[in-house]
């Protein structure tokens, strides 16, 4: 992908003319004394354009960008081919800091660049992997790290003198790979320019014996993944089962982990964090698909933080040791102010200009899995399935809306009657009374491209009230 500054830069103008604000949420609990510092990772987006990653950010609930490189992300390269100046623009405009370079392919000993690229566009924090033999214990462990350490001297020094901050990422292959690694590591540090990024998933799933080791090795920690074992980051199982290791979705209980970074009154980064199987692919479907999946474990993560005095019953649940979210959860809709989604064309057509598309078998008209369909441009929840039913008419149709989504008015042809989104006011379609399809005696024929469907199971996306100018 080659790109000029001005094509860059004129994506981005074509794009919403306000940052978002949309961390400020309408509904919700008082803030905690502590939170975690999140920052979202790239690669969570594979091989998207970071332009249109960095409006995410703040939809995320973070302050700031882990640009990733391939083979997990393209966004480190897309700096190059789009140049600093024109990425800092991007960073400036949507309010976003870059806050870490991830860099396992350069290695812990050829970062020098590096951190000199870092220090130009004001980022303190580079991660990287360790070098040197697996499975060792004892003073053999303690000589391999005291060794490591010493090779890692001169570049320490560079970091020094460029203002970052090299953390090196606990992995199952290579010398860093166990918790008594990590904990040598930390005592034997020569500087606070050398520190830590803890990941759970190469440690043992035992979350008693993580929060042990945070306690241990805290002021070492520059960066925290949220990120479980689950079942692991192979291409060969699916979607679903890749996402066990996300926090909320796999059996890994976050609760006591959290509570000792509030322990320690951890300050670096949080990055909630999965690998898809094929490295370089979304975690989602879509951009926004995969901002609601990071929100929907940066939920679970918060809820764990809060006080057992102020829970609900998804606390309850988890006390029983259930650490998964509940159907309830899973179900409840988020409330985020910002810019409603964008459309292309043929959306814009009938949503905003009231078309209507071709009859047909396509788009949402024969579908008949359980879920929610949602407006495309706001994410409103508007109908159930269990209400959908065959009217053979050629649109998707539906005997009720969920109470309060869907208004009614005149249409301007005189003889029907419209329905548009709540909360938008979008284009859906016409509803009709009388026809004896079903006992309730209504129709909405709606627009399958007025709408996206959320199966049954998977979190709905916040729903987006827009920001007034």
């Amino acid at each position: 992908m080659q790109i000029t500054r001005r094509q860059a830069i004129a994506s981005v103008a074509a794009s919403s003319v306000y940052a978002s604000q949309a961390t400020e949420k309408l509904l919700g609990a008082e803030t905690p004394d502590f939170q975690l510092n999140y920052i979202l990772a790239s690669c969570m987006y594979g091989y998207t354009n970071v332009w249109e990653i960095i409006p995410e950010v703040a939809k995320t609930g973070a302050a700031a960008i882990d640009v990733w490189p391939r083979i997990h992300g393209s966004q480190r390269e897309q700096i190059e081919e789009i140049g600093e100046q024109t990425f800092s623009t991007f960073l400036k405009r949507w309010k976003v800091q870059l806050g870490c370079i991830t860099q396992y392919k350069l290695g812990p000993f050829a970062l020098q660049e590096e951190m000199r690229l870092a220090k130009r566009l004001g980022c303190q924090l580079i991660v990287t992997g360790a070098r040197g033999p697996r499975g060792l214990k004892g003073q053999e462990l303690k000589l391999a790290i005291t060794e490591f350490i010493e090779q890692m001297k001169p570049h320490v020094e560079i970091a020094e003198a460029t203002g970052v901050t090299i953390a090196i990422e606990n992995h199952a292959n290579n010398l860093m790979e166990s918790a008594d690694s990590l904990k040598w590591f930390h005592e034997l540090s020569p500087s606070p320019n050398l520190k830590v990024a803890l990941a759970p998933y190469h440690l043992p799933q035992d979350a008693s014996e993580m929060s042990m080791l945070i306690k241990d090795i805290g002021s070492s920690i520059a960066m925290f993944y949220a990120w479980q074992h689950g079942k692991g980051a192979v291409e060969s199982i699916s979607a679903d089962e890749q996402r066990l290791q996300m926090p909320g979705r796999g059996d890994l209980d976050f609760e006591p982990i959290v509570n000792a970074l509030k322990e320690i009154q951890y300050d670096g980064w949080t990055e909630i964090f999965m690998h898809p199987g094929k490295r370089g692919t979304p975690i989602q479907d879509s951009i926004q698909g995969v901002t609601y999946e990071i929100n929907r474990s940066r939920d679970y993560l918060d809820g764990c933080l809060r006080p057992k005095e102020d829970s609900s019953a998804t606390q309850v649940a988890r006390s029983e040791g259930n650490t998964k979210m509940t159907e309830n959860e899973k179900e409840r809709q988020d409330i985020i102010r910002g810019e409603f989604n964008a459309l292309n064309p043929q959306e814009a057509y009938v949503i905003l200009n009231q078309g209507t598309e071709p009859p047909g078998p396509g788009g949402y008209t024969m579908t008949k899995d359980p879920g929610t369909y949602i407006c495309r441009q706001c994410n409103a929840a508007l109908y159930q399935s269990d209400d959908k039913f065959e009217s053979h008419c050629g649109w998707p149709s539906f005997d009720d809306e969920i109470e309060n989504a869907v208004t009614r008015r005149p249409d301007p042809d005189g003889r029907r009657v419209e329905i548009v989104c709540s909360n938008c006011n979008g284009h859906l379609g016409h509803v009709f009374q009388g026809e004896g399809f079903t006992q309730k005696n209504t129709r909405h024929c709606v627009n399958s491209i007025s709408m996206r469907f959320i199966k049954k199971g998977d979190n709905l996306p916040p729903m987006i009230v827009k920001n007034k100018k």
